[in-house]
């Protein structure tokens, strides 16, 4: 197997936003896409007082929809000159979303263009119909829910707490259905708790973890599962899943490292619900010990009558795992190196192959059924694979694949990958 034959730029926009992190684009964490019942009326967001002066903040979005529209919505806000040391969070929304999110970004002002170049008044409520991360640069996640009210994300002991620097760019996104036929004012509160400096022990994160392969074909059952290396020790605190309507059963484990005291799959969260998520909190918090990894799986049944995949819109699928955990440590919270396991019975050789021909093809929904066919023992060269495809090399041939790929880049791609390429040749399922 050979780069000479395949196309290293990334695939299509909308396929390629799940593997931005391996094609270079700086698109961050992933957003979750709301799927929930329209109502009326604002008491769900407005009942949520803000915290006591000097013990948090509260950041809120209100816009209207019109009858019928869908849409998500986005707006920058300023941490204040002191930081913020955010131990828990709260947040309410109106109905017609399924979720709200607090990102942290890297900005250190208020950003005048987005990632395509393009110049936008960010003093104010911006549309953002493709997500919040296909304009706007993020690196964490502060606070958000699934729920209405109730279930947030981040959870932490009283002398912990996700630090932001004083003066840090935040970015606040909702994803709004409005089915009735009247006007919609959509209204979000996010409060975020904090401690001061002289009680902060230690740093917390957030496990925010999205696997991009999935297909479901028409009127079928199919299975998304990813596993994410654990490499240093941790303490989890909370962990919730998300799905979306198609969603009929998850579940999450505990891989435990060879010569552990317990070894093999340790039951971690169970769920059959894609929209009223439970919050599995931990007290205390639950050790996750280095060399361990957090698999999970992501079941589905389509009686549609076409093929679904991951995307941000409410006709596609997400398979997430999401966590608060202590300490910080940041290169964990993106599933660095990401293991796809498939659910099917199709060769590391036969499914990579497959995989570059949907992409020369732009066969975006190809693409994702050849990983998902995959058998399970070719889940580790056939990511390793992957991974040093999208990244070129690693970061070795960026320099060769600027612009449309051509044969310097495939041979340069061809030449870096060597050995991964080999090793997926040779693996059997």
């Amino acid at each position: 197997m050979t780069a000479d034959r395949l196309d290293s730029s990334c695939p299509s926009r909308r396929s390629a936003r799940p593997l931005a992190r391996w094609c270079g684009a700086a698109l961050g964490s992933l957003l979750l896409v709301p799927l929930g019942a329209v109502g009326c009326g604002a008491d769900d967001a407005t009942n949520l007082a803000p915290p006591p002066r000097g013990q948090g903040q509260q950041f809120k979005m209100v816009s209207t929809l019109t009858p019928g529209q869908e849409i998500e919505r986005c707006q920058f806000f300023v941490a204040p000159p002191e930081g913020l040391n955010i131990n828990h969070d709260e947040v309410r929304y109106t109905p017609g979303s399924h979720h709200v999110l607090l990102y942290l970004t890297p900005y250190q002002q208020l950003p005048t263009q987005d990632e395509r170049g393009r110049a936008r008044d960010t003093s104010t409520i911006m549309d953002c119909p493709e997500g919040a991360t296909a304009d706007w640069q993020v690196t964490g996640v502060l606070a958000g829910a699934q729920k209405r009210e109730g279930g947030s994300m981040i959870t932490y002991p009283p002398d912990t707490a996700f630090k932001v620097p004083g003066g840090a760019v935040l970015l606040m996104n909702t994803h709004y259905l409005n089915a009735s036929n009247e006007p919609l004012t959509a209204e979000t509160r996010v409060n975020v708790y904090t401690i001061p400096d002289d009680k902060l022990r230690q740093q917390g994160g957030l496990l925010f973890y999205y696997n991009p392969f999935i297909h479901i074909g028409p009127h079928s059952r199919s299975s998304a599962r990813m596993r994410c290396d654990i490499s240093s020790d941790i303490q989890l605190t909370n962990v919730q899943s998300h799905m979306h309507k198609r969603g009929v059963n998850y579940e999450a484990f505990i891989a435990e490292p060879a010569g552990a005291g317990s070894p093999g799959m340790q039951p971690l969260y169970q769920n059959t619900e894609w929209e009223n998520v439970p919050v599995r909190t931990f007290e205390p918090a639950l050790t996750i010990r280095a060399g361990s990894s957090l698999d999970y799986r992501c079941d589905y049944k389509n009686d549609e009558d076409r093929t679904v995949i991951q995307g941000a819109s409410t006709k596609d699928e997400m398979c997430m795992l999401i966590g608060s955990y202590y300490p910080r440590q940041p290169e964990l919270e993106g599933c660095k190196n990401p293991r796809w396991v498939g659910t099917g019975s199709k060769s590391c050789q036969v499914s990579m192959s497959c995989a570059i021909a949907a992409l020369s093809a732009r066969d975006t929904e190809g693409f994702y059924g050849c990983v998902v066919d995959s058998c399970e023992a070719a889940s580790q060269p056939l990511s390793d694979a992957l991974l040093c495809f999208f990244s070129q090399g690693n970061g070795a041939c960026q320099s060769k694949c600027k612009g449309p790929a051509g044969a310097d880049c495939n041979d340069c791609v061809s030449q870096a990958c060597a050995s991964k390429f080999s090793a997926c040749t040779q693996t059997r399922c």
